[in-house]
């Protein structure tokens, strides 16, 4: 031991030693601090939750239009998920999620369960979407790409195949700002397939439709049927 230490009186080491480790736990506490308060602090959003149902339905209309011998979907439904931070439910933000489904018939075609998947995976990757998930087991598959904005496509495989976009956490709106949009691939606006009937209590307005929204798949007068 060196003179110099030698004469520190044992009191003093002891009570150096607790200064040191009382600032090591304060630092600590100081960093777990700030990264709880900035994993609580929501991402910066593209859309509020009202404005992101447009460009979803048109990424739905813009998918439809890359799948050939398209044979419509079934039914739609808006719904919302949780937006949770730090494990807690954030009630000012939303995870929209809207949902095209295809029939049970058309479901279980090879042209829903297979081609209409290696159809998108290439038109999303040359509109170069980040890849999220691309795997299946069985006759289960999943393919979900996120686009610059945050909206995530997602074309599921399951017993029933469906179409769902998300919109990721946005700030929440009034229920009376969402706007009306018509349903894409065949679906009725208004029909008990167009499940959006929650966000309007006093009935879903579609008195101002063009006829192409209200049956975009129908035979134009005076044009012939193909059956």
């Amino acid at each position: 031991m060196s003179e110099a230490s030698s004469r520190v009186p044992n009191g003093n080491r002891s009570r150096y030693f607790l200064i040191g480790a009382a600032v090591a736990v304060l630092a600590v506490v100081l960093i777990v601090f700030y990264w709880r308060n900035m994993s609580d602090t929501p991402p910066e959003a593209t859309y509020t939750q009202a404005e992101a149902y447009a460009p979803m339905e048109q990424a739905v209309a813009e998918t439809v239009e890359v799948l050939p011998d398209f044979p419509g979907f079934s039914a739609r439904g808006w719904y919302e998920l949780p937006c949770s931070h730090s494990g807690v439910d954030d009630p000012d933000y939303t995870n929209i999620e809207i949902s095209y489904s295809f029939s049970d018939e058309v479901s279980a075609d090879a042209l829903a369960r297979q081609q209409y998947v290696g159809v998108l995976r290439d038109q999303w990757t040359q509109l170069g979407y980040s890849v999220e998930v691309d795997e299946g087991a069985g006759e289960f598959y999943d393919l979900s790409v996120v686009r610059e904005d945050g909206i995530k496509l997602w074309y599921r495989v399951a017993r029933v195949v469906s179409l769902k976009v998300q919109s990721g956490c946005v700030p929440a709106s009034e229920s009376s700002e969402i706007p009306y949009i018509p349903p894409s691939g065949g679906v009725v606006p208004g029909s008990a397939n167009d499940g959006v009937a929650d966000y309007f209590p006093d009935g879903i307005p579609t008195e101002n439709l063009t006829a192409d929204a209200v049956d975009p798949f129908a035979t134009p007068t005076g044009v012939p049927s193909d059956e």
